[in-house]
Parts: structure tokens; C-alpha cells; sequence
């Protein structure tokens, strides 16, 4: 993953439902994916790259920070969770794909499973919503309404 990600793996376990004793590395994936898939389309390019590029250089500040932090960083936190929630019980291996099913644990039907990531998903939304309302009234020159490469 060549660009920083916008929220770590413990803040998410800190502050959803994953626990912290998921393996990092089998949902750190789904916060770069968020953040190509949904935050760089939600932003456009040019102001996602300012921001991926201010956040690297820890050099984010005014507007930038607050959208960062007040938007950005929930919407990745949100759809990262929603993301992995959908997948999480499924591996993949050498000798296929695999469902995970723990001893002691009954596992939840796809409808549980989606109904849980939804939440997430609408929590994300409810952030996307804010941003739309926040951009409205904030001007920032690397935000345009359209962009054709997004």
C-alpha cells in the first residue's frame, strides 16, 4: 500500500464492532480499498491527492484538517468496518476459498451479516451527507463539483 491510510486498524478495532483480536492484516485491505473506491471519487482527485499528500507530510491544517478529521476519517472508519463485516468469514487459500466457522460460535445467516454491515454503511452515509452539506459552505479550490477522471 504505497499511500498512508487515512485511519488505523486499532481505531477501528477501538471503536466498532471489530474486536481487537481480528488480524490486522485481514482488514487492513478494506481501509485502502475505501479510500480509492469511495473517499477519492467523493473528493475528486485533485483535493484527494492534496489531502493524501498533506497527510503524509503531517502538514494538514484549516479547512483541510477539519474535513479531514470531521468527514474523511469517519467515512473511511465506517465503510472499512461495512467492507470487511461482508467478508470477513471467508478465506482464501491455496486449496480455495474456505467459510470460517469457530467452535463454540454459531455463524450468522448472510442476512445478519449484511444487516450488520449496513449499519456501518449508513453510519458512513450519514458523514457523506454531512460533507456534502459542509462543502456547500466551505471553499476550497481542489473541490469541483465535476471532474472527469472520477
Amino acid at each position: 500500500m504505497a499511500t498512508k491510510l487515512f485511519i488505523s486498524p486499532q481505531q477501528i478495532q477501538q471503536t466498532t464492532i471489530m474486536g481487537g483480536n481480528v488480524d490486522v492484516d485481514s482488514f487492513q485491505f478494506c481501509i485502502d480499498s475505501v479510500q480509492i473506491t469511495v473517499i477519492e471519487p467523493l473528493l475528486g482527485t485533485l483535493l484527494y491527492d492534496k489531502i493524501v499528500t498533506e497527510y503524509t507530510n503531517d502538514t494538514l491544517s484549516g479547512l483541510y484538517a477539519t474535513l479531514f478529521t470531521e468527514f474523511v476519517q469517519p467515512i473511511t472508519k465506517y465503510e472499512s468496518t461495512a467492507q470487511y463485516i461482508n467478508i470477513a468469514q471467508y478465506k482464501l487459500d491455496n486449496g480455495g476459498i474456505f467459510k470460517h466457522a469457530p467452535d463454540n460460535a454459531e455463524v450468522v445467516s448472510k442476512e445478519e451479516v449484511q444487516s450488520i454491515a449496513s449499519v456501518y454503511h449508513n453510519n458512513a452515509q450519514v458523514y457523506v451527507q454531512r460533507f456534502n452539506k459542509w462543502i456547500c459552505k466551505n471553499t476550497i479550490t481542489e473541490y469541483k463539483t465535476y471532474q472527469d477522471e472520477v
